[in-house]
This record gives C-alpha cells, structure tokens and sequence, in this order.
C-alpha cells in the first residue's frame, strides 16, 4: 500500500479519520511510528515542526482517531454521539497546544505547555488541584 499522506477530505478531522485506510477490508494503518505521526501532522498543515514523539503519542492519536471516526460516522447515521468517543475527542481537545521553547543553541523544539490540574467534580484525580501536572 501506498505510505503517501492524503488529504482529499478538504476538513483535517476527516483527514484525519482517514488515516486507517481500507478500514472495512485489509486495514492499513499509516501511524506505525513516531516518525510517520509527525509527518502527517506536518504535511497536513496543521503544524510547522513537530518535535519527535514517541510510540505513547502514536497510540493517543490511534484513539483520538478512532473516536473521531465513531463521531462522524454517528453523525452520518443521524444517531447520538456515543459517550467514549466524547471522553476522549473531549479530553484531548483540553490539552495545552504546543509553545516554542528558546535553548542555549537558539530555538528549541515545541514543547506542550505545563498545565494546571484541575480535577472534574466528583470524578477520581491522581494530582491535586494547583499542582503542575506532567
């Protein structure tokens, strides 16, 4: 199969989506690595540089694709959206986006902003309120 990026969807989300091709047959994914993400997320427009992930982010954005996916597709059946795939479309959405970082040498990679926790009422927290989470 062919490993070029495509985005033919003119929307990155369905782009996105897309990522797992020949879903209903002989899947064929096109995150198998790090370097194959930040590709994507380069050639897609989304970002100007990435920084170099590791196999953690490959696997997030497996489930945030996915969830996505379930997403449209319950949209395009006029059913209701289902509760994971919110949890996780909305639990990335509130994650800090990216900020340059200056070095010694000059600019640095982009790294995510440190964050607050702030823990949802009533739900099980492993950080306490104030404190900066990783």
């Amino acid at each position: 199969m062919n490993l070029d990026h495509v985005f033919v969807c003119g929307n990155p989300a369905l782009d996105f989506a897309a990522t797992l091709r020949a879903r209903r047959s002989a899947r064929f994914e096109m995150f198998v690595t790090p370097e194959r993400l930040g590709a994507w997320y380069e050639e897609s427009g989304v970002v100007d540089a990435v920084t170099p992930g590791e196999d953690g982010d490959v696997q997030q954005a497996r489930a945030v694709r996915e969830a996505v996916y379930a997403l449209i597709t319950a949209r395009r059946l006029g059913e209701e959206f289902g509760a994971d795939a919110l949890a996780v479309v909305n639990e990335a959405a509130r994650r800090p986006s990216a900020v340059p970082q200056l070095t010694r040498v000059g600019a640095g990679p982009w790294r995510p902003r440190s964050r607050r926790c702030r823990p949802s009422p009533g739900s099980p927290s492993n950080c306490s309120p104030g404190r900066t989470c990783p």
